[in-house]
């Protein structure tokens, strides 16, 4: 019964991180009032700071979390601190029409390490990489959460490909895909911060009370005109560079995670000589 209960407690901050990041998201659409230039909130002016003060100590009790609870241990800790650094220094390599490196570490170490440790490595590594590029904005926690729900859903790939039986081929080939994908993904989710905030024709601009229909036809029209070309060569590069260097490197991460991984369990064998042994090994016992 403690076990259960104490796994059930170790998933509120990964379960509360969402709803936060959900909340920040969504809010504008349904709380009024909220897009008008004259509100407290316009353009998130005044929940900005709240919402990564929220992200940065749940993301830490989500980590004391998974340590106390072992899913997490010393060893993996510090992998999620060199892959979030090197991901972090990624970012600064400029690939054409502004692709970077960046996705290409998250998605392979996500993959590796699963969903929980995916969230962390999205939403830590991003953190790292806007301070290194000189990033910091109202629009951060927004695109740390874009980062950290990147990493979670291709977490949630490795137990399907093991339980499927999937060559590590096709492993690589999924990680292709995902980052093609999530190269349009992140630009139409971090986008969303902006949006209700952006006045311009009638056929782009949000406005309070249209149907769910109209809203979307909207947004796809802001969406072509302004992020969808360089969406695209955002997918294409990481498809790409996925495909080139993707599976050298996952195999890597994978052989390091089965290090930090393993547990050694002492076994006491009576021996033949001694068959009325204890079951237990004498204090100073080899």
């Amino acid at each position: 019964m403690g076990r259960r209960t104490v796994r059930a407690t170790a998933w509120l901050p990964f379960v509360a991180l969402n709803l936060v990041g959900l909340t920040a998201y969504l809010h504008p659409f349904f709380v009024a009032g909220t897009t008008e230039r004259d509100a407290r909130w316009f353009e998130h002016s005044a929940d900005a700071p709240l919402i990564f003060g929220a992200l940065a100590a749940l993301c830490m009790a989500l980590l004391i979390s998974d340590l106390t609870d072992g899913r997490l241990n010393s060893k993996s800790l510090a992998a999620l601190g060199v892959l979030a650094a090197f991901a972090a220094v990624m970012r600064t390599v400029t690939l054409p029409a502004g692709a970077n490196l960046y996705f290409f570490l998250v998605i392979l170490g996500s993959f590796a390490f699963g969903v929980r440790m995916g969230f962390l490595l999205g939403a830590l590594s991003f953190f790292l990489s806007a301070i290194v590029t000189g990033g910091v904005g109202p629009w951060l926690p927004f695109q740390m959460f874009a980062s950290a729900w990147m990493g979670a859903s291709v977490g949630m790939l490795r137990p399907v490909a093991l339980r499927l039986r999937f060559p590590f081929r096709l492993q690589v080939a999924m990680l292709v895909a995902m980052g093609v994908v999530w190269g349009l993904l992140f630009g139409a989710i971090t986008n969303l911060w902006t949006w209700p905030f952006w006045v311009a024709g009638p056929d782009v601009s949000y406005e309070p009370g249209l149907g769910l229909g109209e809203t979307l036809r909207r947004y796809w029209n802001f969406y072509l005109l302004t992020s969808l070309g360089w969406d695209l060569m955002r997918s294409v590069c990481n498809g790409l560079v996925i495909a080139a260097l993707g599976a050298p490197v996952l195999h890597a991460l994978l052989r390091f995670r089965e290090r930090f991984s393993w547990e050694a369990v002492a076994v006491y064998e009576p021996s033949d000589a001694a068959p009325d042994a204890p079951d237990t090994v004498p204090a100073g016992g080899g």
